[in-house]
């Protein structure tokens, strides 16, 4: 998804329905005048244009000032999202705000007991939305009021909103230390991926114990919440999927206590079935996850997808589920096949998902191709990664792009050009400081062997094998095995046969 400021004007264009659209002109022409529309004009340019073209777009507007031109994006930005509050203003948590605002309006005027009825309204919403956060602004506003203006509005007033917002504060502040630890676990996650050494493990597992909340406070659900979420991405950033999983369940189980939460915030639900799937990916258990997957897939269907976001969500987790469902069952033929259709999805809907998950994809998509032996088309998408500048994310998906592109390229034969991938990649991996030994003997390997003879390397292969099990003792050399399984290939590559029929006969327990 493009950063530049330039290109935001234009997603925003592109994201909005048909009734946002209509609701947009007609809020347009309802407010302003004729020669004041030109900013209309704009708006129908960017929704006619299939990418942001910042050149053709100036063109149009070619008796324009540069400044002038930002100033009519920068205007029309503005009334956009004028449109879109005044169009979802219901909505529980732009009412509430809504309320707060009009409660300020009235404060201003002099009005305190209306801004108070005001603030009274927004109370009973955020009380019924569980918003804590919303609340405390609610009540240290009555607060305020209070203190400076005898209002009259009720004898024992004060000692009522001491008692609220007592209570309150107490609640937030465990809540948002849990939420601050979810946040730094998954900050960590999205820079740096699975620990791959005893050191970054020793030292992740000592911050995490460092920052667990002390207190014994009362928490909502949203606290339980993130108290769950920082345990799902400490075990899993640690690589123990059987935790992960426990308490990405306890996450699951108290959203759907909790109707109101999962109605009004389903990506919080759909993040946690999202990491009960990875766990039952990871730990290699196929039946547990088609079964909590079909689950998935009838919630889904069942959810009204209003929200943009949670759409986004719902394609971004389903997707890559599905993708996970082909690679447990080793079915790459028929990967490949669903490719046809998810890879057009994926990029019409490239510009609106974030770098990050653009690029676990590119991953995916790559492996599957790898597994069908499709290693040019394998290649296409690893150098779409490789060749990616500009973001910091990821670095563990960024070296096994890296890895795995050195294995393609082997399997085609381009014997010529392993030499320079080798030294390429190894390179990449020392400015990353993520050598591992299985990484190590891989390259090795491969570096040896473009001078053996191709149709006698069942030895060899064998030797990579023992020594990757060797190696794989250490449970802290396990990370690499998240990336790819070299133990399928390395098979397929001893027995000659395809990776996928390694997979399948796994599964059915024949090996």
């Amino acid at each position: 998804m493009s950063n530049q400021p330039r290109a935001q004007l234009y997603h925003l264009v592109k994201s909005l329905s048909k009734s946002e659209k209509r609701h947009f002109k007609l809020y347009a022409n309802r407010n302003f005048s004729g020669k004041e529309l030109k900013f209309l004009k704009l708006f129908d340019a960017l929704d006619k244009m299939k990418s942001p073209e910042e050149d053709k777009l100036r063109a149009q507007f070619s008796g324009l000032k540069p400044s002038q031109f930002s100033n009519l994006k920068a205007h029309l930005y503005d009334q956009l999202m004028i449109s879109l509050r005044l169009l979802h203003h219901m909505d529980p948590s732009i009412r509430i705000h809504e309320l707060i605002s009009f409660a300020q309006v009235l404060y201003a005027r002099g009005l305190y007991r209306q801004s108070i009825h005001q603030l009274d309204k927004a109370k009973v919403l955020a009380m019924d939305q569980r918003d804590n956060v919303a609340l405390l602004e609610i009540i240290e506003f009555e607060k305020q009021i209070e203190n400076r203006h005898i209002t009259r509005s009720s004898t024992d007033r004060a000692e009522m909103i001491i008692g609220q917002a007592a209570e309150i504060r107490s609640g937030l502040i465990e809540e948002g230390m849990w939420s601050d630890l979810s946040l730094k676990m998954y900050d960590y996650y999205l820079k740096q991926g699975h620990a791959k050494n005893k050191a970054e493990y020793q030292d992740l597992n000592n911050f995490f114990n460092e920052h667990l909340p002390k207190g014994e406070f009362e928490m909502g659900t949203r606290g339980e919440v993130y108290k769950y979420q920082s345990y799902v991405w400490f075990y899993f950033i640690t690589q123990n999927f059987p935790k992960c999983y426990f308490f990405a369940q306890k996450w699951i189980k108290t959203i759907e206590k909790s109707p109101k939460l999962l109605k009004n915030e389903p990506e919080l639900y759909l993040k946690g079935v999202h990491n009960a799937l990875s766990s039952l990916y990871y730990c290699n258990a196929p039946d547990r996850f088609q079964q909590q997957f079909i689950q998935f897939e009838n919630y889904v269907e069942r959810l009204e997808l209003k929200d943009k976001n949670v759409d986004k969500i719902c394609f971004v987790y389903l997707e890559t589920a599905r993708m996970n469902s082909y690679f447990l069952k080793g079915d790459f033929s028929n990967g490949i096949k669903y490719l046809e259709e998810f890879i057009p999805q994926l990029e019409q809907r490239e510009g609106s998902l974030d770098m990050h998950r653009n690029m676990v994809f590119w991953y995916k998509v790559a492996c599957m191709y790898f597994g069908a032996s499709a290693y040019k088309e394998c290649i296409h998408y690893l150098n779409k990664i490789i060749n990616s500048t500009g973001f910091n994310l990821r670095e563990d998906v960024q070296c096994f792009a890296r890895i795995l592109n050195l294995i393609a390229h082997y399997d085609l034969g381009n014997d010529d050009l392993i030499d320079y991938q080798i030294r390429s990649t190894y390179r990449y991996l020392l400015k990353m400081d993520d050598l591992q030994k299985v990484q190590k003997l891989v390259m090795k390997f491969l570096k040896n062997s473009v001078f053996m003879d191709r149709s006698d390397l069942k030895q060899p292969f064998m030797q990579l094998r023992a020594d990757l099990d060797v190696a794989l003792e250490d449970k802290h050399e396990w990370r690499p095995l998240l990336y790819l399984d070299l133990h399928s290939w390395l098979t397929s590559k001893i027995e000659k046969i395809p990776v996928e029929q390694v997979i399948k006969e796994r599964q059915i327990g024949k090996r």
